[in-house]
């Protein structure tokens, strides 16, 4: 695996990505593009891809903003943080990142409600989504609730916050109690091999991770609605959710699902919010048929076309 680390520039982010096995692409194949979740970094990625995807194909990782290795405008504040926003940075920076080629765009998460919001907003690049344990409405359960609901309060509440991501910071076993608790299958994802390696991987940025920057993001995620839109979604979308999730309530992922039209889903038993490594096996089959398809889809309407 040859990767290949870089940054953009958007209105004043600096949004990291990883460029990996550049040599394998091919012009005629969509890129495919992960963005990672809240608390991750750009690095949770490079074990959690399907095998022969990691290994044998080229394919991208972009950072969410105030992520670190990203970095934020010295005006950043709460009241940019809203759909728009979200649009225009990671519409931007994947114009940047491709020059002109068509993206699969795969979201974890956060990353997922930016992947529906690309399509929300007809991003001209990207040809279909995958949407994996992704929210429509900034409204949460689980540890990761918790800190959104303290960052809806206010600066008030700013400093609690802060000590919460410096705990987090400075403890590996916080890190990883953290990542458990965001399963419902704890017992598999302990024993995950993957479970590790990612803590692993993104160690370095969790550690400098930026309370501030991080919690004006997870102030305005608390205000974000895309439901009503899901509608005006009108490329191919698959979407990948847990029946268990303690993160995103069962109600999202099934409006996700019935208002996004002509949406294919995969579902998890008793799986949480981490299918990679609670349901590794399953989990990498989806996503490799759906990317699949997605390519299929994307030969088909070309065809069409001629």
């Amino acid at each position: 695996m040859n990767v290949r680390e870089g940054f953009v520039d958007v209105e004043g982010h600096r949004l990291a990505y990883l460029a990996v096995n550049e040599q394998l692409a091919r012009p005629e194949q969509p890129a495919v593009v992960f963005i990672h979740g809240v608390l991750a970094s750009v690095h949770f990625w490079l074990d959690a891809v399907p095998p022969d995807l990691r290994e044998h194909r080229a394919w991208y990782a972009l950072s969410l903003p105030a992520h670190h290795p990203s970095t934020v405008p010295a005006d950043f504040g709460p009241g940019q943080v809203d759909e728009q926003w979200f649009y225009r940075l990671m519409n931007g920076a994947l114009e940047q990142l491709l020059d002109g080629r068509k993206a699969i765009v795969v979201g974890h998460s956060t990353g997922g409600f930016c992947a529906l919001n690309l399509a929300i907003h007809r991003a001209p690049g990207v040809i279909g989504i995958v949407s994996v344990a992704a929210f429509h409405r900034g409204r949460w359960g689980g540890v990761e609730g918790q800190l959104l609901k303290l960052a809806g309060l206010g600066r008030w509440a700013r400093p609690l916050f802060a000590l919460n991501i410096l705990i987090a910071r400075r403890s590996a076993l916080v890190r990883r109690v953290f990542a458990t608790l965001l399963a419902h299958d704890r017992s598999a994802f302990r024993a995950s091999p993957l479970s590790q390696r990612m803590l692993d991987n993104v160690r370095a940025d969790a550690r400098r991770q930026d309370p501030t920057a991080l919690f004006y993001l997870f102030n305005g995620i608390s205000k974000l609605e895309i439901g009503h839109r899901l509608r005006d979604i009108g490329i191919p979308c698959h979407v990948l959710a847990g029946t268990h999730d303690p993160v995103v309530p069962a109600t999202q992922t099934l409006l996700i699902v019935g208002e996004v039209p002509d949406a294919s889903a995969a579902v998890f038993r008793g799986v949480g919010h981490m299918p990679f490594m609670e349901a590794t096996a399953a989990y990498f089959s989806a996503l490799e048929r759906a990317l699949r398809q997605l390519a299929q889809d994307r030969d088909r309407s070309e065809g069409d076309d001629q």
